[in-house]
């Protein structure tokens, strides 16, 4: 490839001597240069996005889920609990009860301040083996257990969402009163208020938790809907979430036998619509911002063809000296790659450094009170620059195959003749 090699590169030197050529040239670079840096920017700020999503989901919800169908309660649970906390990808097990229920608040003036919510009951050990609400608390501490009170009966401690705490003017230490929807039982009448003692404030960033999900005791929540020892489910915590469907296949025959009605289900079934729309749209991003690339690469052809039209001389002199056809096309294919190589890494660099600057600046801002973040999220990962990398210059390659193989179609003795 020595002399292929060397032609091709005279080539390129003398295009800066053609205003035209360099003009088309430049065109071709900044195309795919272009390209390339929108499918940088846009696939990190998908990475980054669906990164928060995932991280803050699941940093409340479970991983794997045990329970019966149609929500109904499960007793004798310990032998089960124990069996499938052993598997080594297990971090963490709890036992809870989950049920709907509404909170109210009598401030001192009277009116009165209520929301509907979703009650979760979990003991505080469980609820930090299985979720992130050590990091996610704004302020307080996970204590569920009996609180303190002048007034009669059991207060048990609660922990609620940043947003559901100022929907109800509520700080650390506020009484509130709780109310749940057994799911099992007819309801004949109003559902008794539980009173409840604010002991911890969390803020996940995602709205739906910190605006209508709490946290109780497993016993406070058992003793509201009416349970005895009677639970909902287990939550289990993995260590890789996206292994959760490898996991449940694991731990089927484990649940099936201690527990033949209860199954097992992951993250990835309950929020598959979202998974699936989130994978979808970052190929579909990355096959829709590849048409940059392509229309780029019609100028690679156009100043080659214009290079073979130039040329047909020299092209005729090279095969008449002993240059087959397939070293001409070599030559016009060395020129294409170059034009392309240098679009993809001027991409690269462009688009890394446009990433960096907010990743590390945050430059671009969201309203934090309407999106679940303060800034635009970028997740820079190396298997994108490089795949996009290959794709480009897979396309580049392509195009020039065609001025390429022009070129050493023509006829050696004609090409000198009419020239």
């Amino acid at each position: 490839m020595g002399f292929e090699l060397h032609i091709a590169r005279r080539h390129l030197r003398s295009i800066r001597r053609r205003r035209r050529a360099t003009f088309t040239a430049i065109i071709a670079v900044a195309g795919v240069g272009i390209g390339v840096a929108a499918l940088v920017i846009v696939l990190s700020v998908m990475n980054g996005f669906s990164g928060m999503v995932w991280e803050r989901l699941l940093g409340i919800n479970a991983h794997l889920t045990v329970r019966r169908a149609y929500s109904a309660p499960m007793e004798d649970y310990d032998p089960l609990m124990d069996a499938v906390s052993t598997h080594p990808d297990v971090v963490g097990a709890s036992a809870f009860v989950q049920t709907a229920g509404f909170i109210l608040r009598k401030p001192v003036d009277g009116s009165m301040l209520k929301s509907a919510v979703m009650v979760r009951g979990v003991s505080a050990e469980g609820l930090l083996a299985t979720s992130d609400m050590g990091s996610y608390l704004w302020g307080g501490e996970v204590d569920l257990d009996e609180q303190p009170s002048n007034s009669r009966g059991k207060v048990y401690g609660m922990v609620i969402g940043r947003v559901l705490a100022e929907k109800l003017g509520a700080m650390l230490g506020t009484e509130v009163q709780l109310a749940v929807f057994p799911d099992t039982e007819m309801m004949v009448s109003a559902p008794p208020l539980r009173r409840y003692t604010i002991t911890g404030i969390f803020d996940s960033g995602y709205y739906e938790f910190d605006s209508g999900l709490l946290f109780v005791s497993l016993n406070a929540a058992q003793r509201d809907v009416g349970w005895g020892d009677e639970i909902s489910g287990i939550r289990l915590r993995l260590e890789d979430p996206f292994q959760a469907q490898v996991v449940s296949e694991d731990l089927r025959p484990t649940v099936e036998k201690l527990y033949p009605r209860a199954f097992i289900s992951s993250w990835m079934y309950e929020q598959g619509n979202l998974f699936v729309w989130i994978q979808l749209e970052k190929w579909f991003s990355f096959l829709a911002l590849s048409l940059i690339v392509v229309v780029a690469g019609f100028n690679i052809i156009s100043i080659l063809t214009m290079t073979v039209t130039e040329r047909r001389r020299e092209i005729g002199i090279l095969m008449a000296m002993g240059a087959t056809p397939r070293s001409i096309a070599r030559i016009f294919t060395l020129e294409g790659l170059a034009i392309g190589l240098g679009g993809v890494l001027i991409g690269n660099a462009l688009g890394f450094l446009l990433c960096w600057i907010q990743q590390t600046y945050e430059v671009l801002k969201l309203p934090g009170d309407v999106y679940i973040i303060d800034a635009l999220p970028v997740d820079m990962q190396a298997v994108d620059f490089l795949a996009i990398s290959g794709v480009a210059v897979l396309l580049c390659y392509l195009f020039t195959r065609f001025p390429a193989r022009d070129a050493a179609s023509l006829d050696a003795v004609e090409s000198i003749r009419f020239e």
